[in-house]
């Protein structure tokens, strides 16, 4: 039986191994989810809003407000 090491994620302190988040960053999985949504970037709304709205539903929209 191989032996598993734990880290410590550097946000909220759980305890997580190599297949549960990234130890090179000391992410837990939960943390690395968190910080995906946070850290969206413009062209990702914009493909975003394309596939909510469509590209010409989302023109007017913005046009009539």
């Amino acid at each position: 039986m191989e032996a598993v090491t734990l880290y410590e994620c550097s946000r909220c302190g759980a305890k997580f191994c190599d297949e549960c988040g990234d130890p090179k960053r000391m992410l837990c999985y939960d943390c690395l989810d968190l910080e995906r949504e946070e850290g969206w970037i413009e062209e990702e709304w914009e493909e975003w809003e394309e596939e909510e709205w469509g590209e010409e539903g989302w023109d007017e929209w913005e046009e009539a407000n």
